[in-house]
C-alpha cells in the first residue's frame, strides 16, 4: 500500500470515528422541534374549530331571532293609549303590543323560534310583554367550565 493511501484510510477513519453519534442527536433535535411544530398547528385548528362553531351558533341564534321579530311584528296587538301631552290634552293612539307572545319559559321561547346550537346549551330565552327577545347560550368550548363561555344576542320588535 503507499503512503498516500494510508494517509487517506487514517484520514477517513478518524473522520468516521469523530462523526459518531452526531446523526442520532440532530435526529432527537428535529423530531422535538417538528413536535412543537405540530402542537402548534394542532392548537391552531382546535381555535379555529371553536371560533367556526361560535360564529355558526350566533348566526343561527340572530336568524331565529330576526326570523320571530319579523312575525311579531306582521301580528302585532293592538291598543288604544291614551297620554296627556304638556298643555293637558288627552291624546288616544293604537300602539302595538306584543303581550301575546310574552314568555319566560326557556323551552317554550326555544321551541317558538326554532334553535339550533352546535356542541352548545341554550342557558335562557325571553320574550318580554314589549316585543324584546333575549337569548343566552353557552358551552361551547372545549373547556367547558369556562364562565366566559356564555354569548347573548337581544333584540327588540321596535328595532330592526
Amino acid at each position: 500500500m503507499s503512503q498516500h493511501n494510508i494517509k487517506k484510510t487514517k484520514y477517513c477513519l478518524y473522520a468516521y470515528q469523530s462523526q459518531r453519534g452526531t446523526t442520532i442527536v440532530e435526529a432527537i433535535v428535529a423530531i422535538f422541534v417538528l413536535s412543537f411544530g405540530v402542537l402548534a398547528l394542532m392548537l391552531a385548528q382546535i381555535t379555529a374549530v371553536n371560533t367556526s362553531i361560535n360564529a355558526a351558533n350566533q348566526s343561527e341564534v340572530t336568524r331565529a331571532v330576526q326570523n320571530y321579530i319579523e312575525e311579531m311584528r306582521s301580528h302585532p296587538g293592538l291598543e288604544i293609549v291614551e297620554r296627556e301631552d304638556a298643555n293637558g290634552t288627552k291624546i288616544q293612539y293604537i300602539a302595538k303590543v306584543y303581550s301575546q307572545y310574552a314568555t319566560n319559559n326557556t323551552n317554550t321561547c326555544s321551541n317558538k323560534l326554532d334553535i339550533h346550537l352546535v356542541n352548545a346549551g341554550l342557558n335562557s330565552c325571553t320574550i318580554s310583554p314589549d316585543g324584546q327577545i333575549t337569548v343566552r347560550w353557552g358551552g361551547q368550548s372545549l373547556g367547558n367550565n369556562d364562565v366566559s363561555d356564555e354569548f347573548s344576542y337581544s333584540l327588540i320588535a321596535g328595532q330592526s
